[in-house]
């Protein structure tokens, strides 16, 4: 499966940058987009902005980006893991619930008898290799800032092939590797045990019942289908449902957005009609008044809510009330 990657992650290459008017235009994306933060993007996307960003900046550039990062810019996934009571169970949080953030990537944590590996055992159809640098660097600078006991990582390797990694030595204080076999951060095994200061067993216990929420929450693919239908839940709303609106929206143009669309053997009228469909149904069950339902799905006036509701279900939105309300509890 292709994955998706939240737009959490493509935020510091947004505010890396200079200017960002170029980005936009290179890689299709929108401000719009990015400010989303239930989003997804496909891989190709991130790939696409990861290469713009060092094109626009330096190769180094994810080096830079770690050192500016503040804490929690990653959301649950990271307070989740700065909670955790020791180095080790961070990381295992962190790849427990990696999929969060990213789930086109897969990592683990594999430990043999002298140390621990955090390695890419699954890459992306479309690999932004700064976005490792970067994840590698965030993890060594927090398990500085925090570890209650310092250790040295004893070694970094990258498949992708690098810049001088002179800088990335002075940055992660232990050997880089640039074009290795698997990408991995290694550490000694008895670093694992290091407890962290930001530890807190009750806080932790309520952020993994809510990264526990957002896996289950988080869209089971990455179609374009179901970003669209993500996006048109909101955008009805406020009568936005609109096929410019909904693309603006998702970084893509119109005729992108309907092309992808017709990829996956549908259209943008029939996902906003199955949208409509669906949420007709909930607003009807939470008592909502027909003209209510009728503005909240952008209909132009409540008849045309009306025709297309027995359009779905054979019954008027009336009939289907009363129904309801006469059915065994």
């Amino acid at each position: 499966m292709p994955g998706t990657v939240s737009t959490l992650l493509v935020r510091p290459v947004v505010a890396a940058l200079a200017s960002a008017d170029a980005f936009w235009r290179a890689t299709d994306l929108t401000p719009e987009l990015v400010a989303d933060t239930d989003a997804r993007l496909t891989p190709a996307q991130f790939c696409v902005a990861w290469a713009e960003l060092v094109r626009q900046t330096s190769p180094t550039v994810a080096l830079k980006i770690a050192a500016a990062t503040p804490p929690g810019a990653f959301g649950i996934v990271e307070y989740v893991c700065r909670s955790a009571p020791t180095i080790g169970e961070a990381l295992r949080q962190w790849v427990r619930y990696l999929n969060v953030l990213e789930d086109a990537v897969e990592v683990a944590l594999e430990i043999d008898a002298d140390h621990a590996y955090v390695r890419v055992v699954r890459e992306s159809e479309a690999p932004a290799p700064g976005a490792h640098e970067l994840c590698f660097a965030l993890v060594v600078k927090q398990a500085r800032e925090l570890a209650t006991v310092p250790f040295r990582f004893a070694r970094v390797d990258f498949v992708h092939p690098g810049p001088d990694p002179a800088p990335y030595r002075a940055w992660f204080d232990a050997p880089v590797t640039f074009g290795a076999p698997i990408t991995q951060l290694v550490l000694p095994r008895a670093a694992l045990t290091t407890s962290l200061a930001s530890s807190d067993p009750n806080l932790l216990a309520i952020l993994t019942r809510a990264a526990d929420e957002a896996q289950r929450q988080r869209p089971a693919d990455a179609t374009m289908t179901t970003q669209v239908a993500r996006v048109l839940r909101e955008a009805l709303r406020s009568d936005d449902g609109h096929v410019d609106v909904i693309a603006k929206r998702l970084g893509l143009t119109a005729r992108s957005l309907q092309r992808r669309l017709k990829d996956e053997a549908t259209t943008f009228n029939a996902v906003r009609e199955d949208v409509r469909r669906q949420l007709s149904h909930r607003y009807l069950d939470e008592g909502l008044s027909i003209a209510e339902i009728s503005f909240l799905l952008g209909f132009s006036e409540p008849s045309a809510f009306f025709r297309a509701f027995k359009r779905w279900t054979g019954v008027t939105p009336v009939e289907a009330r009363r129904r309801a309300a006469a059915a065994p509890a």
